[in-house]
């Protein structure tokens, strides 16, 4: 199908960048700074802390920056196919998702490694690749090069196809979490797990099927491009905050299955599980008849940002809001809130004329700042221990912030082209 039959875009948002969304993707990038800087320091309150079990704000940084880079991915390919063409606009995206991989693992290494020559063997290179691709490939980068290829041929579609794909998507992650996945996640003892060798090793932000959930989000990114692109900005905003606001809610009402795993005197229908007590029996198909005599309030689950009950009260299950298993309760629930919290970007910096240099720097060189943050952070946290009190924590913060910014800086200036002088 040709761009033009699929996306009847504004110019506005073709032909310009869109401040909001640098704004906007520059905030998702300072978020994932302060997130991975202070994430392991006993310090830190644990809303900016990441966690299984409920939802936090540092926990909506990475879907934040996903959604970005499905706005700006569904206006890349638009403008690469309408000025090159389909085939070399797929080559050029197959190149750039395969080298954000390449560098993510540049950056973060293979994960296991070989310590001798002797350990080289067939079975230790079957369990290292194997490894490699449950849980040590998938940082941040390598997430949206894989994502990008998975998406690219359906990226140009119609707002209602890509729309029931997301939802086909969420469907097919609830589907193989309660086939083998939520077990495979957490290294418990699953099929999969036995085939592919590797038993007991845990995976975070999904692993490989995580995907299926990241995926999700991009494509909400890439409908709200759609919006941005065809709408009226007071239009879109209202569209934004309605949405953003259903979605949050249907997160939430879903997570509120986590109270039928309550552990109680009177459960009609055992809860833990045989594997490890700190799990649910059946963490996908919720024991239905555990509601019965309970109050509507009790079915209630406690707010996003605040703790549940832990695991001797509430077995851990799929309906919490888990970023380690990508849940769908997490994940509708993150996209509502990053609507809202862009929508207040499009009031602030489109309808009004917010720019905070900061935002404006980290969002038009993200790529950059992200490669720049990660040995920016280990050299100073060298100096700032796990048990630092909050005053050294917040300089060595700042600092680190600070040679960041200075980096960058001069990164952009460097390889921004000088602008001909007018005579």
């Amino acid at each position: 199908m040709s761009s033009a039959a699929v996306d009847p875009v504004a110019t506005r948002a073709r032909s310009t960048r869109v401040v909001s969304m640098d704004q906007f993707r520059g905030y998702a990038v300072a978020g994932m700074f302060v997130v991975n800087f202070l994430g392991g320091l006993s310090i830190t309150h644990q809303v900016l802390k990441h966690n299984n079990t409920h939802f936090s704000w540092a926990d909506s940084i990475m879907p934040g920056f996903l959604f970005a880079c499905g706005f700006s991915y569904r206006l890349s390919v638009i403008k690469k196919v309408a000025k090159a063409g389909r085939r070399a606009t797929w080559i050029g995206m197959l190149r750039r998702s395969l080298g954000l991989v390449l560098l993510s693992l540049v950056l973060y290494g293979l994960g296991s490694s070989f310590k001798t020559w002797a350990d080289v063997d067939s079975a230790a290179v079957h369990k290292f690749i194997a490894e490699l691709i449950k849980a040590d490939l998938w940082e941040v980068l390598a997430i949206i090069g894989v994502t990008q290829l998975l998406l690219l041929p359906v990226i140009e579609c119609s707002p209602r196809v890509r729309l029931a794909i997301a939802i086909g998507l969420s469907i097919a992650h609830i589907a193989l979490s309660g086939w083998f996945n939520y077990w495979f996640v957490y290294g418990q003892p699953n099929g999969f797990d036995e085939w592919m060798g590797t038993t007991g090793r845990r995976a975070w932000d999904g692993g490989c099927f995580g995907l299926i959930s990241w995926s999700v989000v991009m494509l909400a990114g890439s409908l709200v491009y759609d919006l941005m692109a065809t709408q009226s900005i007071r239009r879109a905003v209202g569209v934004l905050l309605v949405s953003g606001a259903v979605m949050m809610g249907l997160g939430y009402a879903v997570s509120c299955l986590t109270t039928l795993y309550d552990v109680r005197e009177t459960n009609a229908v055992p809860v833990v599980s045989d594997k490890d007590e700190r799990f649910a029996a059946s963490p996908v198909v919720p024991p239905w008849a555990n509601l019965e005599g309970r109050s509507w309030a009790s079915l209630l689950a406690e707010a996003p940002f605040v703790e549940p009950p832990g695991t001797e009260q509430r077995k851990l299950n799929y309906w919490m809001m888990d970023k380690r298993v990508v849940t769908q309760s997490f994940i509708w629930f993150s996209i509502g809130m990053t609507c809202v919290v862009y929508a207040m970007f499009v009031l602030a910096c489109d309808l009004g004329s917010l720019r905070v240099g900061l935002f404006t720097l980290f969002g038009q060189n993200a790529l950059v700042a992200y490669v720049i943050h990660h040995p920016v952070a280990e050299m100073v946290l060298q100096v700032v221990p796990k048990d630092a009190p909050l005053w050294w924590a917040t300089t060595g913060l700042l600092i680190y912030f600070l040679i960041t910014w200075l980096l960058v800086s001069a990164f952009a200036k460097a390889f921004t082209p000088a602008r001909p002088v007018k005579s």
